[in-house]
């Protein structure tokens, strides 16, 4: 049988972005697949320039992402401040993934493997948390899809919130949520069936009850209204709206939404959250403000728990500010925010699959510090790389040339 190169390297990138196994399950801080991934990418990106098959304009746009963390990083490692020394280092080997992602982008195909890459790694998050619950956390370590690090020890209701395979319930929900941006890529694509991404979307939601989490679930229902009106296509989008309001509206009244109606009718634990999302927000942005040069990641936690007793800005916009600079906050700002935008010519825009990856990365990031994550910092990288690539080239696809493939 003969290998589709072309499929099958698109498809990798996706489904290791997702299922970003751990090197050294054993280590609570262990290294993870991105990270081999990196430096392997980074041979290859030498061999293109040696060769001199690596176009500048991508190299231009990659350089303008990098830049601050390079400075950061730099000094992080004179300040022996290993947080941010650990932190900033994974937005330097992002670089790679980020030229890799740009390639993806210029072609259909590759854009629709890598979909099937993230759809599939999607649902092998959702099979991780599953197992954890079913108690086969051993297991999952010994095949790297778990580590010693993974959190066992918050609760709801009296009930442990599943860590995922990314350690954390926040970040694994998150992570599996990536299945609709995509799945709904393929949808109007027409490379799935209906009945498919409905299995696909009730994965997602039993993860999302056993890993308690609300965010995922509300940004994942603006992306797809917001995928429904770029797709331009009324009988597919009227089809699943009316499915999915047949299937979910009886289900949530018999049995709750994701994380039962205890979860969700808590007022008083509604507005204990909200109180401390909004006190963390304000003073993450003012201490933005006073320290325009950001403050790393050790101080600018402490920093913020000194103002405000809470260490997390619950914002990985403001996230980005506080640590690493407001003016890389706002770069970050403007690469995600301007994505969303380039795909209203339809689902056959050569955007449309970063439209909605990014307009679904932009919700995430607004409930939570999610440029903690290898996963939202490579996807992050190579969002921005694309958006100031097709401003650089005045709106002509952000690719080289067709030939130009990893081999």
């Amino acid at each position: 049988m003969k290998i589709n190169h072309e499929k099958v390297w698109p498809f990798l990138i996706g489904f290791l972005l997702s299922v970003n196994i751990y090197l050294l399950p054993f280590l609570a801080a262990s290294p993870r697949a991105t990270d081999l991934g990196s430096l392997l990418l980074g041979v290859w990106l030498l061999i293109r320039l040696a060769a001199g098959r690596q176009r500048p304009q991508p190299l231009a746009a990659v350089g303008l992402v990098a830049l601050t963390p390079v400075i950061w990083l730099f000094f992080s490692l004179l300040g022996n401040d290993p947080p941010t020394t650990v932190l900033t280092a994974r937005w330097v080997l992002a670089i790679p993934w980020a030229l890799v992602l740009v390639l993806i982008v210029e072609d259909r195909q590759r854009q629709e493997s890598f979909a099937w890459g993230l759809v599939i790694g999607g649902l092998v998050n959702v099979g991780v948390i599953i197992l954890q619950w079913l108690g086969f956390e051993s297991l999952l370590q010994m095949v790297g899809l778990s580590s010693s690090g993974a959190n066992y020890s918050t609760f709801v209701s009296h009930q442990v919130r599943i860590p995922g395979l990314h350690g954390h319930h926040n970040a694994s929900s998150s992570v599996a949520s990536l299945i609709v941006p995509a799945g709904f890529f393929l949808y109007y694509r027409g490379r799935i069936k209906l009945a498919h991404l409905l299995g696909c979307l009730f994965g997602l939601l039993i993860a999302i009850h056993l890993t308690s989490t609300r965010s995922p679930l509300l940004v994942s229902v603006f992306t797809v209204v917001f995928a429904a009106a770029l797709g331009r296509k009324l009988r597919q989008s009227a089809l699943i709206g009316i499915v999915l309001l047949g299937i979910l509206v009886p289900l949530v009244v018999v049995y709750g939404p994701p994380g039962g109606w205890a979860r969700w009718k808590n007022t008083e634990a509604l507005v204990s959250n909200a109180s401390e999302r909004g006190d963390s927000g304000i003073g993450g942005l003012e201490l933005c403000l006073e320290n325009p040069l950001g403050l790393g990641v050790t101080e600018g936690h402490s920093r913020l728990d000194g103002r405000t007793g809470i260490k997390s800005t619950h914002n990985a916009f403001l996230q980005a500010a506080l640590f690493w600079g407001l003016p890389f906050g706002l770069l970050v700002s403007v690469g995600l925010l301007l994505a969303p935008l380039r795909a209203f010519g339809g689902s056959g825009s050569p955007f449309f699959l970063t439209s909605l990856t990014a307009f679904h990365l932009c919700g995430l990031f607004m409930f939570e510090e999610h440029l903690n994550n290898p996963t939202f910092i490579i996807l992050t990288a190579g969002l921005m790389t694309v958006t100031f690539l097709v401003n650089i080239r005045t709106g002509k696809s952000p690719a080289d040339s067709p030939a130009d493939t990893p081999r």
